[in-house]
């Protein structure tokens, strides 16, 4: 008689083990609140605080359903919650900046998404190419390594910022192939992205590009090529500041393109060549947009409209080759060699700037200036050491007498 009891008992049992932790979690389910405020210059519903690890239960409430913007401030979110999808089937622009995301989302009728200062490696895109509705994608200072998804998919872009995701130059090469098909793009930052080349072989074309910017990364002269920018007629601001860059093609650079200004503080122009280049940009019309007047130059570098520029110092200090007379007054003299030397070619006009192969000066040295006269500032340095020799020798004396 008692077996149906237990039998009972025993399914109560059983049931209870498995609904009670459902109960509770459905119980700790946090609830957020969005409110209207002014975001951006435009009315958003924004949540604060939210904290989401991917596993703890959140809900998501709005004044309507029909909200079209939402901002996400002071929050904490692994990765773009799937209630946030289902609760703003109408939104437009998403505003996740600095919310520790690892990964994100872009639904199907997002148009703006502002995703800086994260830590996203993934992007997951349900747009098609035939009827993505992105224009604005900011994903500066992230984590990511590839963008085909991106690419691939978003072709109606026209705002992209992927700065400061700094493995994302693969080979260390900028390949502006890797947009082709994005021909409404305006504005492309690829700043701080570890790039030593910048490469478009295929020839992409870029007809509604007004801004670039490929400043903070490793770029030497004969890893940019100026044909580059060929493809981009309507371009008006080009940022080449924080560089390697030693001689510039200024005649070409502005010869195909509607260019109004650039920049280039921070990289290593003689000051003999930055002259020549500032000279054409000025006949050109583009403006020479310098953002730090009042940085400090290193020793051996001087200050000259605004940038500062290797000085005649560190061109006229030669290195001794293997086979030269250190100890012989003229190498040219005793060996019938010259000293060898490094032709810097300008590609401003059709100016030939030939200097000695230079290293970099000692600490000891004092910052080299531009000279009119005919004495030189490596002639200093000996006139220097000189006095110094001499000094001595007048203090030995006198303490000997």
């Amino acid at each position: 008689m008692l077996l149906p009891t237990m039998k009972c008992n025993t399914m109560w049992l059983v049931l209870s083990v498995m609904l009670v932790p459902m109960l509770l979690q459905t119980a700790e389910a946090a609830t957020y609140e969005c409110k209207n405020e002014n975001h951006r210059d435009e009315n958003y519903c924004v949540f604060r605080n939210v904290v989401y690890d991917g596993r703890n239960a959140i809900e998501l409430k709005a004044p309507s359903s029909k909200e079209m913007h939402v901002a996400f401030l002071d929050s904490k979110l692994k990765h773009i919650p799937n209630e946030l999808l289902t609760a703003f089937p109408e939104m437009r622009v998403l505003d996740v900046v600095n919310c520790n995301l690892t990964s994100v989302v872009i639904p199907n009728k997002l148009e703006r998404l502002f995703a800086s200062d994260n830590l996203i490696s993934k992007v997951i895109v349900h747009q098609s190419p035939a009827t993505t509705n992105m224009k604005e994608l900011m994903l500066d200072s992230n984590r990511l390594v590839d963008i085909s998804n991106i690419t691939r998919h978003l072709k109606n872009l026209e705002i992209l910022n992927l700065s400061g995701n700094e493995e994302l130059a693969k080979a260390k090469a900028i390949d502006l192939g890797n947009f082709a098909g994005m021909v409404n793009l305006r504005s492309l930052a690829l700043a701080r992205i570890g790039a030593y080349y910048v490469d478009n072989d295929r020839g992409v074309k870029f007809p509604e590009l007004v801004w670039l910017d490929l400043s903070n990364n490793d770029l030497i002269t004969s890893n940019l090529a100026v044909k580059v920018f060929a493809t981009m007629p309507k371009l008006e601001t080009l940022q080449l500041a924080h560089n390697k860059i030693t001689s510039l093609d200024a005649m070409e650079l502005t010869r195909n393109n509607q260019l109004k200004t650039i920049y280039l503080e921070g990289n290593d122009f003689s000051c003999s060549f930055q002259t020549l280049l500032v000279k054409h940009l000025e006949a050109s019309n583009v403006k020479l947009e310098v953002q730090r007047k009042n940085a400090e130059c290193l020793q051996g570098y001087m200050k000259q409209n605004d940038m500062c520029c290797r000085t005649s110092l560190l061109d006229t200090i030669t290195v001794p080759t293997e086979n030269s007379n250190v100890n012989s007054p003229s190498n040219e003299e005793s060996n019938g060699e010259s000293t060898p030397t490094t032709t810097i070619k300008s590609t401003v006009g059709t100016t030939n700037v030939r200097t000695s192969t230079t290293h970099t000066p000692s600490a000891g040295v004092a910052k080299g200036e531009d000279r009119s006269d005919a004495s030189s500032d490596a002639s200093i340095l000996i006139l220097g050491n000189s006095l110094t020799a001499c000094l001595a020798l007048a203090i030995a004396k006198l303490i000997l007498f």
